[in-house]
């Protein structure tokens, strides 16, 4: 598990952590809370648990986990009075945060799903003492009769806590079993890879043999989760949550058996809860004066699995809405898993059958058993009314949730196979693509979008390094450093100019021999280097990393099509219409790499916004292309880091290499704000000079000017990509653009809602920006039919905006509005909680 992030690029995320933190926090003060109450003092020695040599975390489940007998407070604990050691309160938080780091983006076994289980956990416990102090102040009117003012306040209070730890097994009045119960909902499914057990085993047999080849997914859950908490950082916070070994040791086996509960798949876990259940409550579930301690003991470990079990699936449990979306999720795990040929099982086939016999067979039975449970749920019916009705609907509308989950999942597949990167299963706001987890693993999106940038910079750098060769350049064996002012700034590194080396038929793309494989340091290092810049990249709806790879993905285009030679072209034509870029390896690299960094940490706000709010980037790029120049600052810096020499020396012979390289980078970048006035009427200058007045010259400074401007162009054309698709395409990225700009003029950080310019907002891009450039591409003629392809797109998707954008546009809030409805439900059902 990493250590905790000391940023978070996704604010769902963030919720979700402070949210989760919250929870725990409360609970550790009712801990504390209850030591004080009895006088008690933690430990100075840390206690230990005697681990047996080789023993499973299997080994470890339970029959019967001893609760602490009920004892009488001398004052009555007040956890809302108790104030943390503010270390432990920071560790807690942290330690929530390393946690969520460590879920995988699945769609249904993530983060979201660890949240969910845990609220619903907090739930169940919330109604524990809810409706056992109703209960109990009928039963204590009975006995003391209702008015007796004689009685003292104490007495009262003692007598119904005394009732409440009876009439809950314990579990009420023992605050640390409540703590470990929310604690294993969070990591019951960290580093969750999207596979069951059953298909995990028969895919990766040899990492499935250290659990014993059983419940490997919840094991490896907890020898992680457990691996973390006990590392030196958080010892403030162990120091809070149990005092000896006894409580250490209780804590250690309700995590444990709450865990190992999830897993239903497990026959001899299965039967051994049957057997348990069957023998403990055969007599009634009350507890009786034949009742011995250890019976007890065994009723709340029965019941401690239970709210687990309940947690666990609680979207069976809720309205249709809520167990339509999460099955859908669940659906689309298991067909990735199929897809991926991690899974034997195609659940277009499977899934309908799989899920009656869930309800019939768990699912129902389970909340029956819940309503037997008395003491744990207000309305009793509650949670059994709903599988009930959740299962009568699926009966009758199965089959149509199946088909629509088939289409749904086919064009997702099709979405995949036309962009080459995984379709978004998520809104943006609540994915966790930024998150590597422990050994290395990451989301299976994001090793998608890795691999495949990778490959791009990859072939860039294979290109240079065949070219080093066909000269005899071996590579710069030495350290290159570029020597920079500090005092100036990155946009005023913009040039005029970009000197591009002279032709040479040696090393014409035609005469290259890229086949050969980089050497592997170099490419670990680059993999390294790429997987640390997409972990910098905000999960904004639109400035984030898939767009970062479609911008990449469309600079590789253009420069392929820059680089193409006809039949009746020489190299040297060639090496002419490109002005010197298509013999010009480095080039190319600094142009992918430009793209690919664009969007670097973006915080989902315009320059103008930054502007206006005197941010701290505002004033440290002096209010001028912020986003642009911090994206390079940070990726620049990352990249000459010692732990880079290899890669960097086989791309750069000598300092001024380096240096050229630099220099494409930042006009690349910083091409890409369209609203910075100086560098618009430089580059309108600068265009003039080059392609109008300077017509027919054909001098090298002229040359070198042209190819400057052609890269820009790239970086532009790149940038504005989804503008020059299909309408599909432009309407996708359109509503992400959309939907990251009214987040901020709902978090008040715009003045005007983009609901009300968005439509001509559009028409001006269009006519100021989209046309235009795709009109100087086709006049540069060194794109072939692909300039005129952008046109054509740019004029009918302009066309089109002007007919529908205002229809769109309505439609686009609409959605948002439905997903804020839903979410106001989530803020409100969390405040009930």
């Amino acid at each position: 598990m990493p250590n905790p992030p000391t940023r978070y690029n996704e604010q769902a995320i963030q919720r979700l952590v402070d949210w989760n933190s919250d929870v725990m926090v409360r609970l550790l003060k009712q801990v504390v809370a209850k030591r004080v109450a009895y006088g008690q003092e933690t430990w100075d020695v840390e206690p230990v648990l005697e681990q047996e040599e080789g023993k499973l975390v299997l080994d470890e489940v339970a029959e019967v986990i001893d609760l602490p007998m009920f004892k009488y407070y001398r004052t009555s604990p007040n956890p809302d009075a108790v104030v943390l050691p503010e270390a432990a309160e920071k560790q807690l938080r942290d330690y929530v945060a390393a946690v969520s780091n460590a879920y995988h983006d699945n769609p249904y076994h993530c983060l979201q799903h660890a949240s969910q289980v845990t609220t619903a956990l907090t739930k169940l416990l919330s109604r524990v003492v809810a409706t056992s102090l109703d209960e109990l102040d009928t039963e204590l009117g009975e006995e003391y009769g209702t008015d007796d003012d004689s009685l003292e306040d104490v007495q009262v209070t003692d007598n119904m806590a005394a009732m409440l730890h009876h009439h809950t097994f314990g579990i009420a009045s023992d605050p640390l079993t409540q703590f470990g119960l929310v604690f294993a909902a969070l990591i019951h499914a960290v580093d969750h890879q999207g596979v069951s057990n059953k298909d995990e085993l028969k895919v990766n047999p040899e990492a499935a043999a250290p659990y014993g080849n059983r419940s490997m997914v919840e094991q490896r859950s907890i020898n992680k989760a457990w691996k973390k908490l006990m590392e030196p950082e958080f010892k403030e916070l162990r120091r809070c949550l149990y005092k000896d070994e006894v409580e250490l040791k209780r804590f250690r086996q309700v995590v444990v058996n709450a865990v190992l509960a999830t897993d239903i798949d497990d026959a001899e876990l299965q039967n051994l809860r049957m057997t348990r259940w069957e023998k403990t409550f055969s007599s009634g579930v009350r507890m009786t004066g034949r009742d011995t301690l250890k019976d007890v003991n065994r009723k709340a470990t029965i019941v401690i699995e239970q709210l687990m079990q309940a947690a666990h699936i609680i979207h069976t449990m809720q309205p249709w809405i809520v167990y339509d979306k999460w099955s859908r999720r669940h659906f689309l795990e298991m067909h990735i898993a199929f897809k991926g040929e991690n899974s034997a099982s195609d659940p277009s086939a499977s899934w309908l059958k799989s899920e009656m016999d869930f309800f019939d067979n768990y699912a129902i039975p389970l909340a029956m058993q819940l309503k037997d449970c008395d003491a744990f749920v207000v309305n009793q019916d509650e949670f059994l009314n709903y599988v009930l009705k959740n299962r009568q609907q699926l009966s009758s509308l199965g089959e149509e949730l199946l088909k629509s989950m088939i289409e749904q999942a086919k064009k997702d597949d099709k979405v995949e196979e036309q962009t080459g990167s995984d379709h978004l299963i998520f809104n943006p706001e609540t994915r966790m693509l930024d998150n590597l987890h422990n050994d290395g693993k990451v989301s299976r999106h994001l090793q998608h979008l890795i691999d495949w940038n990778v490959e791009i910079l990859g072939m860039a750098v294979k290109r240079i390094v065949a070219k080093n060769n066909a000269t005899g350049d071996t590579g710069n064996k030495e350290r290159i450093d570029l020597e920079r002012d500090p005092t100036v700034k990155i946009v005023d590194e913009v040039a005029d100019v970009i000197a591009f080396p002279d032709f040479d038929a040696a090393t014409a793309p035609a005469m290259l021999d890229t086949s050969a494989e980089l050497d592997v340091v170099i490419t670990s290092q680059l993999r390294e280097f790429v997987t640390d810049i997409a972990t910098r990249f905000k999960s904004n709806p639109f400035h984030c990393l898939d767009r970062g790879t479609q911008i990449c993905m469309s600079a590789k285009k253009l420069l392929g099509r820059l680089m193409t030679k006809t039949p009746a072209e020489s190299s040297e034509d060639v090496y002419s219409k490109s002005f010197g870029i298509a013999s010009d390896p480095l080039a190319q690299l600094a142009v992918v790499f430009a793209a690919l960094i664009i969007d670097v940490d973006h915080e989902g706000i315009p320059n103008s916004q930054h502007v206006f709010e005197n941010s701290y980037l505002a004033d440290k790029f002096k209010n001028r292309c912020i986003s642009q120049q911090h994206a390079l600052d940070i990726c620049w810096g990352h990249f000459m880091h010692g732990e880079f020499d290899e890669l960097r020396a086989s791309i750069f012979s000598t300092a001024s290499e380096l240096k050229r390289f630099r220099q494409i980078v930042v006009n690349c970048i910083l091409a890409t704000d369209l609203e910075d006035d100086e560098l618009v009427h430089f580059r309108k200058k600068r265009w003039d000079k080059a392609f109008v007045a300077g017509r027919r010259d054909e001098s090298v400074e002229n040359r070198n000017r042209r190819a400057t401007i052609l890269l820009e162009m790239i970086a532009q054309s790149a940038d504005m990509f989804h503008a020059t698709q299909n309408w599909h395409l432009y309407t996708k990225w359109n509503e992400r653009h959309f939907s990251e700009m009214y987040k901020v003029y709902q978090d008040k950080r715009l003045k005007q809602d983009p609901t009300i310019f968005w439509y001509k907002s559009e028409l001006l891009f269009f006519d100021e920006h989209a046309i235009p450039l795709a009109n100087k591409l086709k006049e540069c003629g060194c794109f072939g039919t692909t300039s005129e392809e952008y046109l054509s797109w740019a004029l009918a998707n302009r066309q089109q905006w002007a007919a529908k954008g205002n229809e769109l546009v309505a439609s686009i809030v609409a959605r948002h509005l439905g997903k804020q409805i839903e979410k106001q439900r989530s803020v409100r059902f969390h405040r009930r909680v």
